[in-house]
């Protein structure tokens, strides 16, 4: 399902075994942590055959408590020294890259809007040196 997107269909044959083994680990420990939890919810005498009458299961984590505004505290981080680093590794924000961005899509508009760059109206068939010639 996830190979049929767009990027990894245009990658061709993509490796996904590692990914998939780890994607059933996972769905394996999960199950049996609900199957545990659930033989572990009934009364003693209806799982003393299924599980040693000495077993517990840890108390789940208490929850995290909700910031009262709905955000994370990030910790203390030098923000102009990260932005300048970004600047000078990003060309997308330099104005040179802009202007030439611009001109690149302003020149590709007017190659499709004024010239014609296939002659598409052949009243004939033509040979090769005809075609040439026209």
């Amino acid at each position: 399902m996830a190979t049929a997107s767009k990027y990894l269909k245009e990658r061709g044959q993509v490796e996904t075994t590692s990914i998939l083994y780890e994607v059933q680990v996972d769905f394996g420990r999960t199950l049996n942590q609900i199957i545990m939890e659930k033989t572990m919810a009934k009364p003693e005498h209806e799982r003393a055959d299924i599980v040693p009458a000495n077993l517990t299961l840890c108390p789940p984590p208490p929850p995290k408590p909700c910031p009262y505004f709905g955000q994370v505290p990030i910790p203390k981080h030098e923000f102009p020294e990260s932005f300048s680093n970004f600047c000078f590794n990003s060309l997308f924000i330099r104005n040179e890259v802009i202007k030439a961005m611009v001109q690149i899509r302003e020149d590709c508009n007017n190659v499709t809007r004024d010239n014609r760059i296939f002659n598409v109206k052949l009243n004939k068939t033509m040979r090769v040196d005809e075609f040439k010639q026209h």
